[in-house]
């Protein structure tokens, strides 16, 4: 089962969206994980084949590099 978490994001451009995902990599190895920045809310979508992943730790990784997210919800 594929699980995809969405969220809104303030990340500006192409350079720190790299930077985002290579510190959610660490973390999240498992996941595959990418920027839509042309959306309105320059989505961060994370999928994963096991679990959800935790919102609060992806927040608080963001936060280190000085952005911010919230989940997206349907």
């Amino acid at each position: 089962m594929k699980i995809v978490q969405v969220f809104k994001t303030d990340v500006p451009d192409r350079e720190v969206a790299r930077i985002i995902i290579f510190l959610l990599q660490r973390d999240f190895s498992q996941c595959r994980i990418n920027f839509d920045l042309d959306d309105c809310d320059r989505i961060l979508r994370i999928e994963s084949r096991q679990t959800s992943v935790d919102e609060s730790r992806i927040g608080s990784l963001i936060g280190q590099v000085g952005y911010h997210c919230e989940p997206l919800r349907e």
